[in-house]
């Protein structure tokens, strides 16, 4: 059996590239299960659409096997339906959020025959075990049983049994619904993801790109390696969705994530590590211990990874106990703690499900500041309570803490609140066309406030143009929403560092920062 593993590049144009984390556990298992495949590993490659095409006109595939998130539906749903055009007899299975949070939307709009819900490690290896035996994937349960959706009026799935964890077409093009599968309850059984099936060497020339300045080494000697700590988040914001999202939050051990740096560092010359997570740390006492663990290693790296505004931020936690801690994450190598900001405005904290409060944000960047690190944090403007007021209010904490955030729009994503909220309010009227169209949170995509858009944009960047005129004119007029960097001026991490202007979150290695996790 003949099978081709896809990893799409969701920005050709960007210097950088992220080596595919939750693609590297799932090819090691698909390796580790006794499979060969091919990989078009098109992001590193940096191969174009007509590279693509020529390809897979040119080779033959029994089971072709994609995923990516959902904002990349409109490169996925071309590929899917050029692959069965070229081959009509191949099975395609779509994996990550592209797939699991919209699979209606997949069957309806695309020739997939085959989505994954959830975690796939075990999944997949499964679906193909069934493929290359000729088994059946599933049979329907009587009577027929329409599984629920937040998809709007597209065709359901019906109630089916057989492979946990997916949905796929039937007789008759029906899709059938096995069910979610249970998530793996210990993470640390999981193989380490094997770089090797990766063209990893290309991935390490252009890792420096995402580095932080350094202490430990020179800059330019950054070998930047993303490390998964834990999957899902412990939280449920109205905006943010993520492939576990259905699963239980799960820590890995400080060994096995320590045993997993050290494989790095050993085989790869690792010495910057990502930890890629939705959510690495939300508790003063599990971090801790974990810090206490990395700092005995004496592993020599530098770290970014993601935490909870009220990390620092809580006063039920004594001051005293979060200083330490912050400080020694700054012993352990740390640069950067990522946490969002999202709204000065309580209320619409409260209308993102973020059980924190804003206040918590200026104790937590004192507290890091004092310790040397850098605060990365983000913006989302435009929910529905969204005013002039609650926008001015964000931009003085943030002119209050001395930082310039990364900003982004509200853009609904699927198996969201704000997703239903926008179909039941008809502001998404038809579902593929709005996810085709659908382009960076960078953009507003959505209006859904009182504001006109054009009022909306310019009041944002009225506000992000003052801002910078107070921290010095450190960026461009074209760059105010759209950044690309940090600046010169935040590389001195001291107690008397100015202004932390952070990366745009597209060009950020961690996780959360991307997906808006925290």
């Amino acid at each position: 059996m003949k099978i081709l593993v896809v990893n799409p590049s969701l920005r050709p144009d960007a210097p950088h590239r992220y080596i595919p984390v939750g693609l590297g556990y799932i090819v090691t298992c698909i390796r580790d299960a006794g499979f060969e495949f091919d990989l078009l590993d098109v992001d590193i490659a940096r191969y174009d659409d007509a590279y693509v095409e020529r390809y897979m006109q040119t080779h033959l595939y029994d089971v072709v096997a994609i995923g990516s998130i959902v904002t990349h539906y409109k490169w996925v749903k071309w590929f899917i339906n050029l692959a069965k055009g070229s081959n009509p007899d191949c099975k395609v299975i779509v994996g990550n959020s592209v797939g699991g949070s919209i699979p209606e939307v997949v069957f309806a709009h695309t020739k997939a025959d085959i989505v994954i819900q959830g975690e796939a490690d075990v999944t997949i290896v499964e679906v193909l075990e069934h493929l290359r035996d000729g088994k059946s994937l599933g049979e329907m349960v009587e009577p027929r049983t329409a599984i629920p959706h937040t998809n709007g009026d597209l065709p359901p799935s019906y109630r089916a049994v057989g492979v946990e964890g997916i949905i796929f077409r039937g007789p008759n093009e029906m899709p059938l619904n096995n069910g979610v599968r249970k998530a793996v309850k210990d993470i640390n059984t999981l193989p380490f993801p094997d770089w090797d099936l990766f063209d990893v060497q290309e991935y390490i020339k252009c890792s420096h790109f995402l580095a932080r300045h350094t202490t430990r080494y020179p800059k330019e000697k950054a070998i930047v390696f993303p490390v998964n700590t834990a999957r899902g988040c412990v939280f449920k914001c109205t905006f943010c969705h993520y492939v576990f999202w259905n699963d239980p939050y799960r820590h890995r051990s400080a060994e096995s994530v320590i045993g997993e740096i050290q494989r790095n560092q050993k085989k790869y010359g690792a010495n910057y590590i990502e930890f890629w997570d939705e959510l690495s740390f939300h508790k003063i006492g599990p971090t801790e211990k974990f810090l206490d663990k990395l700092i005995k290693a004496d592993l020599g790296i530098h770290f970014n990874c993601a935490v909870r505004s009220d990390l620092f931020g809580r006063d039920d936690v004594p001051l005293e106990d979060r200083v330490r801690v912050a400080a020694k994450f700054k012993d352990a190598g740390a640069i950067a703690l990522g946490f969002s900001l999202e709204s000065g405005d309580d209320e619409i904290l409260e209308a993102m499900n973020k059980r924190v409060k804003s206040s918590f944000f200026d104790e937590q960047v004192k507290i890091l500041r004092q310790a040397g690190l850098i605060s990365d944090t983000s913006l989302i403007i435009g929910y529905p309570q969204e005013t002039p007021k609650t926008i001015q209010k964000t931009m003085e904490m943030c002119e209050r803490n001395r930082i310039y955030p990364s900003v982004g729009f509200l853009l609904p994503l699927p198996a969201t609140g704000m997703w239903k909220h926008a179909l039941e309010k008809g502001y998404i009227t038809d579902i593929d066309k709005y996810l085709v169209e659908m382009t960076e949170r960078q953009d507003l995509v959505l209006n859904m406030t009182s504001m006109d858009s054009g009022e909306l944009v310019g009041q944002v960047k009225q506000s992000l143009r003052q801002l910078n005129e107070k921290f010095g004119n450190v960026l461009t007029e074209d760059s105010l929403i759209k950044t690309g960097g940090y600046a010169k001026n935040s590389e001195n991490q001291g107690k008397e560092m100015t202004v932390m202007r952070n990366r745009l979150s597209n060009e950020s290695l961690n996780m959360a920062v991307v997906t808006g996790a925290v």
